[in-house]
């Protein structure tokens, strides 16, 4: 009887403190990271984070709407592609002074996945896993609008863009037929429809 007593104490017992109560975890959980899935012309988007709306830099553009700022959900991509594209942006205004901010357009949605003409204008063939972004490129008369013809582009300062991304890592960059920005050949291509904005493709991590 005595021993059966023993046991049910040690049972009901309370355990010693450091087994009163579980311990926790107090270090903060990460984000999980973005991933981009398939091909830019064929894939999807795991885990992106949004481009800001507008910052110090930059503003971001609607190319449907023609206005400021581009729709929430036209604008996703990888961590990477995100903190490389705001990078080069401050360069860019550091190393010139007083000029206007950047127009950042379509990047992708938010899974990924197509971007077609469904969404408004021509749409994208590509812009389909986080790893492109559409950049406008500065005006002569320095206003934040998108030029609507070639001779409204300032070349000097749309080339040092087109050279600060390359710098950057960019493996294509896509230019307007009509302008003449200059960079590797293997890199920096000529398309059409892209004598308004460069588009920017990062490679994946």
């Amino acid at each position: 009887m005595k021993r059966t007593l023993l046991v049910l104490l040690l049972v009901l017992a309370p355990a010693g403190p450091a087994a009163a109560m579980p311990a926790v975890d107090e270090e903060p959980r990460a984000a999980p990271a973005s991933r981009a899935i398939g091909k830019p012309y064929a894939g999807r988007l795991i885990d992106g984070v949004q481009f800001p709306a507008e910052g110090f830099d930059f503003v971001t553009w609607d190319p449907i709407r023609r206005r400021t700022p581009n729709r929430a959900w036209r604008r996703w991509a990888t961590q990477q592609v995100i903190d490389s594209t705001l990078f080069v942006l401050r360069e860019y205004r550091d190393a010139h002074a007083g000029v206007p901010r950047v127009l950042v357009g379509d990047l992708s949605r938010e899974g990924g996945g197509p971007f077609g003409p469904r969404y408004g204008g021509l749409g994208h063939a590509s812009h389909q896993n986080g790893l492109d972004v559409d950049v406008y490129y500065p005006r002569l008369d320095g206003r934040s609008l998108e030029a609507s013809v070639p001779s409204e582009v300032d070349p000097r300062l749309a080339q040092d863009l087109v050279d600060r991304f390359v710098e950057a890592g960019a493996v294509k960059i896509y230019t307007g037929p009509n302008l003449r920005l200059r960079g590797p050949r293997r890199v920096v291509q000529k398309l059409v429809h892209h004598d308004d904005h460069l588009h920017v493709r990062f490679r994946t991590e």
